[in-house]
């Protein structure tokens, strides 16, 4: 809410409080005061303001933990397929859906966008933006630690925020605490391109790394991965591989090579 927003509740409520009282001597009923509320909101009635917000509590799919996020439909094309052996395989035309806000992408309105900066800028200052975690004194992953915690409270769908924590955790030996943060957010995705293949009938559903939208939640997931393998839950860890390769069959994240071989770094 914006401070304009905030004067004009005021107002409505100087105006509308005096009637209130005197038609509610005794304080009035929750139902009373939810009217009220309603009525400095500018709406007729609460029944109205209800209405009015039931859609767009419909689409915050808030519960699964990640805000407004949610996987877009982008159509059919034509893609060149690879298998486990990374030989390339006859192309085939899938369906595909990127990770998106509900939002004009870089408007005013792409929370995202704004937290990625933020926290791009931090990671370029703190290690050169390399992606490796080699490259940060305990000091910086700390810090940077920190502001990705901060920056996902502030902007639940930043994924890549989360799968950088993930991926500090395992590099810090901590795999049990990245397995907890990432498994519901992994999951609550897996629903999500579920829920999206099953509005427009696709079979499958590719969610391409060539899409930058995409690469937080491959990520992500490999960080479960490692995690899971760390912590001797093979059969977890090759079994959402398995799915990652699934998504992406280009796989440029590497997961054939720990379905080849789960043991690898052992």
């Amino acid at each position: 809410m914006s401070i304009e927003q905030a004067k004009k509740q005021a107002k409505n409520l100087r105006r509308l409080l005096p009637a209130f009282i005197a038609e509610h001597p005794d304080g009035g009923r929750l139902a009373d005061f939810q009217e009220l509320v309603a009525r400095t909101h500018g709406y007729p009635s609460f029944h109205a303001m209800s209405e009015a917000h039931k859609g767009t509590d419909q689409k915050r799919p808030d519960s699964l933990g990640l805000g407004a996020l949610c996987v877009s439909y982008q159509g059919i094309e034509s893609w060149e397929m690879y298998g486990l052996d990374g030989n390339p395989k006859k192309s085939k035309r899938m369906a595909y859906g990127e990770l998106l806000l509900p939002v004009p992408e870089y408007s005013e309105e792409d929370t995202l966008y704004k937290v990625t900066e933020e926290f791009d800028e931090a990671c370029d200052m703190e290690g050169g933006l390399t992606g490796d975690f080699d490259d940060y004194s305990p000091q910086s992953l700390n810090k940077l630690l920190r502001l990705a915690t901060e920056l996902t409270k502030q902007e639940p769908a930043f994924v890549d925020g989360y799968a950088f924590q993930v991926g500090a955790y395992v590099h810090t030996g901590q795999n049990r605490k990245a397995i907890s943060l990432a498994e519901p957010l992994v999951a609550a995705i897996f629903e999500m391109i579920a829920k999206c293949a099953d509005e427009h009938k696709a079979k499958e559903l590719l969610m391409p790394y060539a899409f930058l939208s995409n690469r937080p939640f491959h990520r992500l997931a490999h960080g479960l991965v490692l995690a899971y393998l760390a912590e001797k839950e093979t059969d977890k860890g090759v079994a959402l591989a398995k799915r990652m390769f699934s998504l992406w069959p280009n796989d440029n994240m590497g997961f054939r090579f720990i379905i080849a071989d789960p043991y690898g770094s052992d």
